[in-house]
């Protein structure tokens, strides 16, 4: 089942004021970037060498949210090559974001084994989490209905005004609790910005700075 029909099937909105395309959609989007941050998907790359320092970076790498997760050179060792964080850094050049190794010059025969963070879609989502992400997604819905109901209703007749604000709590009620369950699948404490998995590698044991994004 799609995620927009499990959400909406939590939601059982009769009153027509969402719809797919302005609502249940973004709504989706939505969780699932939320959900990247705490589970995002791993992608593996290799990056060609150049005779320099540098590496350009891969077209999967997502600015403002990819993060390293380990670096391999030479490739294809047993058991794996993984360069500790003192060994390389991420290096904004005017051209763009690029790995830059420290300690080496990677010939154009070699290449460089990056592990690395992107957002997941709704197609790498496992089973176990997409009931919690439609939660949120949920919630999302819920918040946008209270908010139409709170502000809904003829001020002149006191029973709708009563009627609406009272739609509108029970959604706000709703929304609250679809999204606890959505932390509490996670172990995320309300309010916390931390993501539940750790998605950067530890600083260096110099205490440089590191640019994740």
């Amino acid at each position: 089942m799609a995620l927009v029909d499990l959400v909406e099937g939590k939601v059982k909105d009769d009153s027509g004021k969402l719809n797919l395309l302005d609502d249940y959609l973004p709504a989706v989007e939505a969780a699932l970037a939320d959900y990247s941050k705490h589970r995002p998907k791993i992608q593996v790359a290799d990056l060609p060498g150049s005779d320099s320092h540098d590496l350009i970076l891969p077209a999967e790498w997502v600015p403002d949210f990819s993060a390293v997760r380990t670096v391999e050179y030479p490739v294809d060792n047993i058991p794996a090559s993984q360069l500790s964080n003192d060994a390389w850094t991420l290096y904004r050049a005017p051209s763009g974001l690029q790995l830059r190794m420290l300690k080496d010059s990677v010939d154009t025969s070699e290449s460089v084994r990056l592990s690395f963070t992107i957002m997941r879609a709704e197609a790498d989502v496992p089973a176990a989490d997409q009931d919690a992400l439609a939660c949120l997604a949920a919630a999302i819905c819920c918040d946008t209905l209270a908010n139409i109901f709170t502000q809904s209703g003829d001020s002149t007749i006191a029973a709708d005004v009563v009627n609406y604000r009272s739609k509108g709590d029970e959604f706000a009620r709703r929304g609250k609790q679809y999204r606890q369950r959505f932390f509490d699948h996670f172990g995320i404490k309300e309010g916390s910005t931390q993501p539940a998995m750790s998605t950067v590698a530890a600083p260096k044991p110099t205490e440089r700075t590191r640019i994740t994004h």
